[in-house]
């Protein structure tokens, strides 16, 4: 991680300039998401405004108001920041989901190429 990542995990957020203000604002602070809110990143994962919208404090009207490079500035950096802290909370609910299956006697369907000639594991 580098110094800026840091100082932005430190802070909770990382201010991002603006090319042209939006309602006076000439920069937005994106956050650093907490882990309740991973789940709702990654179902918007893709969608841009949506996903700034849930980074930011912008109000839906001043998403809609922004230079398309600045909602990809805004898009990149909520990527930049929670991408890292996602992984590793997905990974967790991966091994979770496996530990939930032994408890059950199940095993989970394992990653077979579907070329494979092999069934995939049943539950």
């Amino acid at each position: 991680m580098d110094a800026e990542n840091n100082m932005a995990v430190l802070l909770g957020y990382e201010e991002v300039e603006l090319t042209r203000e939006v309602n006076g604002k000439k920069s937005v602070k994106v956050k650093c998401l907490p882990v309740r809110k991973l789940a709702e990143y990654a179902a918007l994962f893709t969608l841009e405004p949506e996903l700034i919208g849930l980074c930011t404090d912008l109000s839906p009207e001043e998403i809609d108001m922004l230079l398309a490079d600045d909602s990809g500035k805004l898009f990149n950096k909520a990527h930049d920041l929670n991408y890292g802290p996602f992984s590793a909370w997905l990974k967790r609910k991966a091994e979770a989901a496996k530990l939930q299956a032994q408890i059950y006697g199940k095993s989970l369907p394992k990653n077979e190429s579907k070329t494979s000639g092999e069934p995939p594991a049943k539950m």
